[in-house]
């Protein structure tokens, strides 16, 4: 068996302990961040004695220094649960490849032997990673589209071109408060008024409901206090000091029209225009 097999054998089998260690390891997401990241240490020392992988110990300790180096510059702008939020399968297949490289990187500078294959096999790596480091935003767009097509939340837009989509921000993560909503942010093209549109499922409460308690809370203040009347059959507006807010229902959705500087009429109209759209497309605005 050769050493550079030995050693993507060895790789294989720590990627996937870090697939393991991100399901089943610490709840704590900093301890369990630690946790993946110093686990290929004793991983390596322990699979490169048993297999036989010759200078196992030194392979062991410079392995996981380039499984870091790879993480930090090709994957800079991805945390561990951007690449898991790919699918299990994709997202197992990238912590593979990294422990992959980092072993076989590894040895192929450390273990003697066809310096011209080893040579080779380390630019290979560098220049997989080097490729995949120009890119990130689309590792980072295919998760947060698969994360947005299951999230339960129907996924709807403004339908109007008064107004330019600028940002999305995801509310349904496990360490999220409140109710799991997505909000879209638009820029009034006329004059850069900003609006924020919130989604919920229809679930979440009723317009009145809301309105009376605001549904997502986006102030986070509870010493804001507001009126609510009832502009029109499942339509309730709420005006606060700074604020004012719609409230209605489309399909399976409740959202929220929310802004400090456009004026109720102007909110109480876009509602007529809202539409369907895809988890792809939303994906693309990006998150903040």
């Amino acid at each position: 068996m050769s050493v550079l097999f030995r050693a993507a054998l060895v790789g294989t089998v720590i990627g996937l302990m870090e697939v393991l260690l991100y399901f089943y390891g610490p709840e704590n997401d900093f301890t369990c961040a630690n946790t993946m990241l110093l686990t290929p240490f004793p991983a390596g020392l322990i699979l490169g004695w048993s297999i036989r992988l010759p200078r196992w110990w030194q392979v062991a300790v410079v392995a996981p220094f380039v499984n870091i180096a790879i993480i930090a510059l090709a994957l800079h702008d991805l945390t561990f649960p951007d690449i898991m939020d790919l699918g299990v399968l994709p997202g197992s297949l990238i912590f593979v490849a990294i422990g992959v490289g980092g072993h076989v990187a590894a040895a192929a500078i450390l273990v003697p032997g066809n310096w011209t294959l080893h040579a080779s096999v380390v630019g290979a790596v560098i220049i997989g990673f080097a490729g995949m480091s120009l890119r990130p935003d689309v590792i980072a767009e295919a998760a947060r589209a698969r994360r947005l097509a299951h999230s339960g939340i129907p996924l709807i837009e403004l339908g109007v071109q008064e107004y330019r989509l600028t940002h999305l921000t995801e509310w349904f993560g496990e360490l999220e408060e409140g109710l799991p909503s997505v909000a879209l942010s638009y820029e009034r093209l006329r004059d850069r008024s900003e609006i924020d549109l919130y989604v919920m499922p229809k679930t979440a409460a009723s317009p009145q409901a809301a309105c009376t308690q605001p549904v997502p809370d986006v102030t986070y203040r509870p010493d804001v206090t507001g009126t609510c009347r009832q502009a029109s059959a499942d339509v309730w507006v709420r005006t606060e000091t700074a604020y004012t807010r719609v409230f209605a229902k489309y399909g399976n959705a409740l959202v929220q029209v929310t802004s400090d500087t456009v004026e109720e009429a102007d909110l109480l109209a876009v509602l007529p225009t809202l539409r369907s759209s895809t988890a792809e497309k939303l994906a693309a605005v990006g998150e903040i």
